[in-house]
Formats: structure tokens, sequence, C-alpha cells
């Protein structure tokens, strides 16, 4: 049987029993159908909240995951949740010491370039124009904290992401204003940049309600006069950002602009980022309406309920024009330029959000030894 290319993977793992000594098991199965990954009870118990992936270096195979700490008597003081980076290519799990220094940043993991990986953690206070890089290398077992800039002190940041690309980490944030924080923490001065999501993208919506768009607070507001954010949709099942054939993509799901020729139904948009240190980097491309998706013949076929918003899920890894959509309890695939679905398949995930996915292309070997194991490593 042949295995996929690339697999959906939930950011949730499961805790598990694996036979011969196993650390991690992963079970491939093609998309739009869910794969596993099982981490075993060696290496964590299963406790009632289990691993959860916070970031990941997919290029790699590595995933940073934290899982809730082992329960300590009532005489003593809580510990700390448990850090691991498991390396899913090779099959193993690493813990990580002194993870104390990640309860208050936001870390990422990436592979280093003479080997190993290296865990950085963003650390910043409101107001203030310096932060801090926590980093663990593999390499020397050893945390080293770095100062560092923050180039927009005034900012509350919401990170809901951290990729690795081109040497370098991007923290995301999906919250209005919006954009891509980055550095390259392997660097002997690291300079921490930020990549706007263009304003336009928010100000068609708030030109047609009379808001201002650099007011975020407004921003916030508007969305209750259409369609789609009467039900008060947050950013996370609007927004995401995830990189699609070595660019990132942003992609978002706004309002109808009371477009009562289109139903109301919500506007897909997506834009390219080309160029991270021009003025204006990014490239939009045309939207897409949801009304064309539900008067499909194949969204009909499909089952799903009309006029009924998705979640946005996430981007095929190798084709930025297929995405991925949860509702109802399933997941579907769009081409928005055929305007066509690809298929469906239940999900089964308690709770839903654009982050809660991750859209891995597997690295040739791994889809081999997947292949001679039938469909597990």
């Amino acid at each position: 049987m042949a295995q996929p290319s690339w697999i959906i993977l939930p950011r949730v793992l499961r805790v598990n029993r694996l036979p011969d000594g196993a650390d991690l098991r992963l079970t491939l199965a093609p998309p739009p159908s869910l794969a596993r990954l099982t981490v075993s009870t060696r290496v964590s118990p299963a406790n009632p909240n289990p691993h959860r992936v916070l970031a990941a270096d997919l290029s790699a195979g590595l995933l940073l995951t934290v899982a809730a700490p082992t329960p300590t008597p009532p005489h003593l003081p809580p510990a700390n949740p448990e850090y691991f980076v498991l390396d899913v290519i090779s099959g193993t799990a690493h813990r990580l010491p002194g993870t104390g220094v990640l309860s208050s940043a936001s870390p990422g993991v990436i592979s280093a370039p003479n080997g190993g990986f290296m865990v950085v953690g963003f650390q910043y206070l409101v107001d203030s124009p310096a932060a801090r890089l926590h980093c663990f290398s593999s390499q020397t077992g050893n945390w080293v904290t770095r100062d560092v800039n923050n180039p927009l002190p005034s900012r509350t940041w919401a990170f809901d992401d951290v990729i690795p690309h081109d040497g370098k980490l991007w923290w995301v944030d999906t919250a209005a204003t919006a954009g891509l924080l980055s550095c390259d923490p392997f660097a002997d001065n690291p300079n921490m940049a930020f990549v706007r999501l263009p304003d336009h993208v928010d100000d068609e919506a708030a030109d047609a309600y009379g808001f201002d768009s650099d007011d975020s607070d407004q921003s916030d507001r508007r969305h209750g006069f259409c369609s789609y954010c009467s039900a008060e949709i947050p950013l996370a099942f609007r927004r995401r950002v995830q990189l699609v054939d070595g660019t990132f993509r942003w992609v978002q799901m706004a309002c109808g602009h009371m477009d009562e020729a289109r139903e109301g139904a919500p506007t897909l948009t997506v834009l390219t980022l080309l160029d991270p240190e021009a003025d204006f980097g990014w490239s939009l491309e045309p939207d897409l309406s949801f009304a064309d998706i539900w008067s499909s013949d194949t969204y009909k076929a499909a089952g799903l309920p009309e006029y009924e918003e998705p979640v946005v899920a996430l981007i095929h890894p190798n084709n930025p024009n297929v995405l991925y959509f949860f509702l109802d309890g399933y997941l579907f695939g769009v081409d928005r330029l055929a305007k066509e679905v690809l298929g469906r398949a239940p999900h089964g995930m308690a709770s839903i959000s654009s982050p809660s996915l991750l859209a891995w292309e597997l690295p040739p070997a791994l889809i081999a030894a997947a292949a001679a194991a039938g469909g597990e490593v």
C-alpha cells in the first residue's frame, strides 16, 4: 500500500504503552484523515492532560512538546511542566532540563547547523525595548540567556506558533495588527525583526463600517456587524500562518462585507510573503467567497451543511491552492481555484482551532520505513 507523501498531525498527542522499548510511534494516514503520534508511558505518564506540541521543525522531524508534571504530595510545591523534544525520524524523546525558564517564554525548536537542535524561548516585558532569548543547545546540554531587542515595546504579543525557516525562528502572532517576529538564534548578536500583515487587508473591512483599522478595539467590534463574525468567532478560528512550499502564507477568513449578492458568505483571503525585508513584502491573491463553495456540486455531494461557517485548519504543504477546514465534526479539503471539495474525513477532536493541526511533508526515509512496516514507524 502506497504511503502518503504528507500527513496532518494533531498537536495533541496520545500517550500509551509501546512495545520493544520504543519512545514514539507514528501511524500514517492519507489526508484529510489524521495521522497519530503516540508517546510511550516510559517517556511520560499518561496524565489527564496529554502531550501537546508547542512548536516543530518539521523539516528535521523535531517536535517540542509539553506535558503536565507528575503529581506531587500535598506538602510539596507543584512541579513545573515537563518539556520534551521528540525526534520522530529516529523515534527518540529528549527531556529538557531546567525548563522553569520557559514558564513565561514562548518557545520554538530548530535544528542546529552542525547537528542536534536548539530550543529558544522569547521573553519580554510590555513597554520595555529589551527582551531575552532563553536558548538550550542539545550539543552542550546547557541553557544560555541572551539579551535582544523588542521591536514593538508597547505590544502585548500573543503567539500561537513558532516556525523555523531559512535558518531563523519566526514567532507567529495572528491577533489584530498581527505579523511575524523573527531572528537568527545562532547569530552572535541576534536581532528581532517584525513583519506586519498588510494594513489594506483589514482596511477594506474597516472602511465598510467607518472604523479606524489602526484601532484594535474597533477592529474587533466591526466583526459584530457581519454574518460571518456575528457569532464572535475568535481570530484563532479565522486566521492561519503556515510555511507552504518554502514560503509563508497567511490565510484569513473574513466577513462578507454585507454583500447580499454573495449570501453573506465569508471570504477567504490568501497572502504570500515574497520579501520579509521589504516595506510591502506581501502579495495578495484573489479572494474566494464561500458562496462559490456552497453552490458546488462537490460540496453538496460531500453532505456538508450549507450556510455554516467553517474554521480554517491548514494549507497543503506543497500546494497553496488547496486548503482544509473544520466543519460539523469533519475536516474537508477545498481547491480554491477549481472551487471544489476534495474530500472529507471525521477528525474526532475534542476542540478545534486554526493552530491545532500540523501539515507535515514527510522525508523520503520516513515514507520508506512506513511502507516497510505497514504504515507505522
